[in-house]
Parts: C-alpha cells; structure tokens; sequence
C-alpha cells in the first residue's frame, strides 16, 4: 500500500473506533491541520467539539511537527499498524512533544523556519520512546473528558 492509502484506511479505522464508542465525526471541508473533528451527541447539553490531526502508520511511525503547536485544543492520534490491526495513541501537542527527546530538539530539522516545516519523525518509532507511548494507547476516556472539559470552558455564562 502506498502511504495514501495507508492514510485513507487508517482514517477508516479510526472513524469506526470513534462511532462505535460513541463519538459523532464531522470532516472539514478544507485540510488545515485537521483531520476529522469529534463531538458527542448530548442535546441537551453545550455543544462541545475537538479538532483531530491523525498519523496513520503501516509500522511504527512517530513524529511531531512544531505547526500543530499552537492549535488549540487539537487531539493527535497516531495510528500504528493501520492496514492490519491497528494500534490508536491519543495525546495532545503538548504531550507528544515532551517525547522528543531534547537532543532532537536542538537539531536543525525541529529548528527550520516555519515554512520548512519543523519537527521531528521516527519512521520506526525507537524502543524507549515506543514505551513511553503505551500510556496514551486507546485513550478514549482521556477523550471524552477532553470533550466535557471543553464544554464546562465554552459554556455560555
């Protein structure tokens, strides 16, 4: 598969998690850093929402680009495995980036010009960073709080 295709079945995958635990999707018409915006479907309550950015992966794929930085509230989910039995690590920014070793963080390629694009990518996930990952493994309760959490935030007072 080519890492398109990786991409398109890994969305796949990951919009059924979401719908089958629950979770209304909704595509943005335009690529802007988001992938997919999640929301539950409580009318009686404040409408919440969080914007997703997805990284599907064949294998182990890891990595964090500095644009995503300052987007508020983005989840980020790395999908290890996509096109056989995926593996979904849910995190924000700020999470992800705290994996980045400080070594990496002094390079010239986590350090570019925006328009260069920086950040830092493994394309098989080293084995101590890897570790370090399986606390954010099928983080759906971390992402339903997120979600009231932005509700309790954005409700009108």
């Amino acid at each position: 598969m080519d890492s398109q295709q990786v991409e398109l079945v890994g969305r796949a995958a990951l919009e059924t998690r979401l719908i089958r635990l629950g979770f209304e999707i909704a595509h943005p018409q335009r690529d802007k850093g988001v992938d997919l915006i999640v929301f539950l479907d409580e009318p009686a309550k404040p409408f919440a929402a969080l914007p997703i950015q997805m990284k599907a992966s064949s294998g182990t794929a890891f990595g964090v680009w500095r644009k995503y930085e300052k987007m508020t509230g983005l989840v980020l989910v790395y999908i290890w495995y996509a096109s056989t039995s995926p593996r979904f690590f849910l995190m924000s920014y700020k999470e992800a980036a705290a994996l980045i070793p400080a070594r990496q963080k002094r390079t010239k390629s986590w350090n570019k010009p925006p328009r260069q694009k920086p950040g830092w990518s493994w394309p098989k996930t080293p084995r101590q960073i890897a570790t370090k990952l399986d606390s954010y493994e099928n983080r759906w309760d971390w992402l339903t709080d997120r979600l009231k959490l932005s509700r309790i935030i954005a409700a009108p007072k």
